[in-house]
């Protein structure tokens, strides 16, 4: 995905709001956002596709967009209102959900799409 590292970096996000410049953005994808990104606000919407996934796979939504500031925020949304401070690795969620369902860890199969 073109915009990975946007998600790995809110995932690592302290706090429940990340008020960012469009540079700031830019540093953290490693490449420059597109023009659109300057002259549209609709390329911020929380659409679940292209660029929003990067943010929305992360449990986050855009808010607040200013064009000629160039300035976002991102919102936490997914989990109520608190972020949860530990995450699960693969291994974790596996022996989580084998003893969920009462079956053997090598039952459990889990498929990440990107």
């Amino acid at each position: 995905m073109k915009y990975q590292k946007l998600t790995e970096h809110l995932t690592k996000v302290k706090g429940n709001r990340w008020d960012a410049t469009f540079e700031e953005v830019e540093r953290v994808i490693g490449v420059p956002l597109p023009e659109s990104a300057r002259q549209y606000p609709a390329w911020w919407a929380n659409q679940g596709r292209g660029q929003s996934k990067s943010w929305e796979l992360a449990g986050w939504k855009s808010t607040n967009v200013d064009i000629a500031n160039e300035t976002v925020s991102f919102d936490y949304v997914a989990g109520g209102t608190e972020k949860p401070v530990r995450k699960l690795t693969i291994d974790q969620a596996k022996q989580g959900l084998a003893a969920n369902f009462n079956v053997p860890v090598d039952a459990i199969e889990i498929v990440v799409r990107g």
